[in-house]
């Protein structure tokens, strides 16, 4: 199951099901963890809190090993700030976050490689494994 691929010949970020559920999972729980935003003024305090809760939440899951990376950086970034809302935005009410994470790809193939080495004598063979 983790390497079955959907169907999907346009968006290659999206060829594994695992991945795709895993996103619909990161999308949801964002979108939920932040239904107390409406009720808060769009400014420069909220972006903040909102920037800070979303890094916390991708900083865990980032530690439970579902992000690929050696550090945070490589694993995840949340913009939230003028450069992700224009002056329409505000005048709407809408707050737009940027959020880019680099999940881990499924192993399509996994290869081993094992022999096992012939002695002329009766001593007891020993399985040599090259991993």
């Amino acid at each position: 199951m983790w390497g079955s691929r959907t169907t999907t010949s346009q968006d290659s970020d999206y060829k594994y099901v695992p991945v795709r559920r895993f996103m619909i999972f990161l999308e949801q729980s964002i979108a939920e963890g932040l239904q107390w935003t409406v009720f808060e003024p769009n400014g420069p305090a909220l972006w903040a809190v909102v920037r800070s809760s979303i890094e916390n939440f991708l900083r865990s899951v980032w530690k439970q090993g579902a992000l690929q990376g050696s550090n945070q950086q490589e694993a995840f970034f949340v913009r939230c700030d003028l450069t992700t809302m224009t002056q329409n935005d505000l005048d709407n009410g809408r707050l737009v976050c940027i959020v880019g994470v680099a999940p881990v790809a499924p192993a399509e193939f996994v290869i081993l490689q094992i022999g096992v080495s012939t002695q002329c004598s009766h001593q007891p063979r020993r399985p040599t494994r090259n991993y």
